[in-house]
């Protein structure tokens, strides 16, 4: 006959599985491109009163020279993934507390998928000197905008002027 105390579930007795995720941000950060991968993990709660969870954050950084481009960081990723990833795990571990890398609450995972897409598909400056390059278009686009807009007021200030004369010659009775 079963007593009437029976054992918990398995679910409820075993601690929780730690949470962890991976992100690797490729950024400028003015000289280079740096690519940055931050390994979170998230063990439970921690002691804080309004039920934060302490994240234990390790990080490792590399740094390219020109911009990266999708196949290049995929090739870069197979070819040095493992190599970076044995540099996180070596990496002095930092606790926070918090949301480590996230910003207001959980993102649905299509949300976050279409915002990946859309972020992959925003045109983006490849290096330094391409933005530079833009920049000094954009400004002699616009000098050369004024210089047209000048021109064309020259043109009709004579062209009122020829009028003007031509209208006093023919008020004069010289035509």
């Amino acid at each position: 006959m079963p007593s009437s105390s029976a054992p918990s579930s398995s679910r409820s007795s075993s601690p929780p599985s730690p949470r962890v995720s991976a992100r690797f941000t490729v950024f400028f950060d003015g000289q280079f491109w740096v690519g940055v991968l931050e390994h979170v993990s998230a063990a439970g709660a921690s002691g804080a009163a309004d039920g934060a969870v302490a994240h234990t954050v390790r990080a490792a950084r590399c740094v390219f020279g020109a911009e990266p481009g999708d196949a290049e960081l995929y090739a870069f990723l197979l070819a040095h993934g493992d190599d970076l990833i044995d540099a996180v795990e070596s990496s002095t571990p930092v606790t926070a507390t918090g949301r480590a890398g996230r910003i207001g609450p959980a993102v649905n995972p299509k949300r976050a998928a279409r915002l990946a897409a859309k972020e992959a598909a925003r045109p983006r400056p490849s290096t330094a000197a391409q933005v530079a390059l833009a920049a000094a278009r954009q400004e002699q686009a616009a000098r050369a905008g004024q210089e047209r807009s000048r021109g064309r007021r020259q043109q009709a200030d004579e062209a009122w002027a020829r009028r003007r004369e031509r209208a006093r010659r023919r008020h004069r009775g010289r035509s």
